[in-house]
Formats: structure tokens, sequence, C-alpha cells
């Protein structure tokens, strides 16, 4: 089952989310800019950067389990060890939330649209096993238990949700994982195509696939990177040179990534991109992938 949340909900209800997501993402814009280098590192560090992989799906288990833990304790009367269940998943989903709004910043379109409703039924959810906890801890159990059992509901309605941006429309998946592997040399264009200083984007033809790289010439240097940015395929090529020309920025979210080892030197990308190795035989650019 897929959801396409244009044919389930009116186009004013889609631009009334994309307005709501739009004012989200402009202030969480401006929380960055004004927070400097700390606020970067921080948007960094929940992205997923140190990682080397989204952090946010990695967290959604622990809340996730956490309640489903105490849903189940629940049902067979266990109540000490349902209440500290369900706390261990509310002082989970705090860092969870975080890590979720860092990778909805760089959203757009259809994807924005489900996430912003993730993030509501989530939020909903969360503040349901709060008064749920409170509840409990002031003897109205039943009370407690109804609200744990409708914020369960609730956030296993979200996570089906989750589940629909990744595997249904790709978010947070890289976009270069199924990119044919490049083992021996190839040529990719003539030493001469190449522009001092400037990005230039090239295509290989590789095993009936296409690999597109982004190539810069240094005086007798050259390197060579996948032009395809593994957050969301933006084209490297058109993107900017930093750090005397060490470093390139998506022109699409910001990532940047090294030239030398593909490393990623800022978010919201967390996986490196490919690197090739570079060598020029007859006036022609040979590439192959770095190992």
């Amino acid at each position: 089952m897929t959801l396409d949340i244009s044919r389930v909900i009116s186009p004013e209800q889609n631009q009334l989310l994309d307005d709501w997501a739009e004012q989200i993402q402009k202030l969480q814009a401006t929380v960055v800019s004004e927070g400097g280098p700390l606020a970067r590192q921080a948007k960094n560090w929940l992205n997923g950067v140190w990682l080397g992989h989204p952090l946010h799906p990695a967290l959604t288990d622990a809340v996730l389990g956490a309640w489903s833990t105490g849903f189940l304790l629940d049902l067979v009367g266990a109540r000490d060890e349902a209440d500290a269940a369900m706390t261990v998943g509310v002082l989970a989903a705090l860092p969870t939330a975080m890590s979720g709004a860092a990778d909805f910043a760089d959203t757009s379109e259809q994807p924005r649209r489900i996430a912003l409703i993730h993030a509501m039924l989530n939020a909903t959810g969360l503040a349901l096993m709060v008064g749920s906890l409170l509840a409990r801890r002031g003897d109205k159990r039943g009370l407690g238990v109804g609200l744990s059992t409708v914020g369960f509901g609730l956030t296993s309605i979200s996570a089906w949700l989750g589940g629909e941006l990744v595997y249904r429309l790709g978010t947070s998946v890289s976009r270069i994982a199924f990119e044919p592997p490049v083992d021996e040399y190839q040529v990719v264009c003539a030493e001469s195509e190449l522009e001092e200083g400037k990005l230039v984007a090239k295509t290989m033809t590789v095993e009936g696939g296409e690999v597109s790289v982004a190539l810069l010439k240094k005086g007798s240097n050259i390197t060579a990177v996948s032009n395809v940015c593994p957050h969301w395929g933006g084209p490297l090529a058109e993107g900017k040179l930093l750090e005397d020309d060490t470093v390139v920025e998506c022109p699409w979210h910001g990532s940047q990534f090294s030239l030398v080892d593909g490393r990623v030197c800022q978010g919201p990308a967390a996986e490196p991109t490919h690197v090739f190795e570079v060598r020029v035989r007859d006036g022609k650019v040979e590439l192959r992938r770095a190992e």
C-alpha cells in the first residue's frame, strides 16, 4: 500500500502544508545561520555526518521499541516495567525529534508534505505519552494507559509514513548507491576539454549504465568525484569551489565534499561521495573508482 498525499487531501490542503513547511524551514535556516559554526556543527551531528549515514532512522528504533514494549507490558499488567519502558521512549524521543527536524530542513515537494504530517503525528504522540506518564504517577492508571495506547497508535501510523518516505520516495537514500562501479580505467574526455580551475561535468558509459563525474584541473593535477550529490542528487559540477579549490559545495542544499578523498565536510549529506583515480594518456583523461 502506498500513499500519495496529493490524492488523499485537497490541493488547498497541500498548499497549506507547503506554506507551513516553508515557514518552518525558513526558521530553521535562520537558527543555523545566526547560530554560527556551533549551530552548523550541531546540524551536521544531527544529520549523521559523523555516523556515515542518517542518524534519525537509527534513533526511531529506540523510541518505537520502548513504546511497543511498554504497550505489551501494560497488557500483562506489569505496571512498573511498563512505566519504565514508556519513560525510556519519551527520553529517546527528544534526540529523535531533533534529528528528524534536521533532515526535514532540506526536503521539498511531496516528501516534505509527508514529513510534516509524520512530524505532527509524532509530536501529538509524544504529548500523549508525556500526559500518560503524568497520569500514571498521579494514580490515574486507566487514563494513563488510555493516553499511551492512543499515542502508540499515532506513532505507529507515523512510522508507516516514515517507511513511505524512505522506501517509496527515497528520502535519505544515497543517490550514488547504485552507481555502476568503474574498476578499470575508462576514457571520460580529452584533456583539452577541461578548463583551468573550473568544475566540468562529464559522463562515462560503464556496464550499460552512465556515471556522471565532476572534474577539476589545476595545473598538471586533475581531480574527479561523482557529479551526483549523495544527499538528493544535486549536480556537484554546478557547485561552488571552497578552501583553495579542495572542497566542492552542492548547489542544492549546501553539502560540502572534499575533492581529495570524498569525505563530507558539511552536511546535510552524511555519506562520502565517490572519488576517482585520474591519469592522462595520449591527451585523454581516464578514470577509475578509487578504493
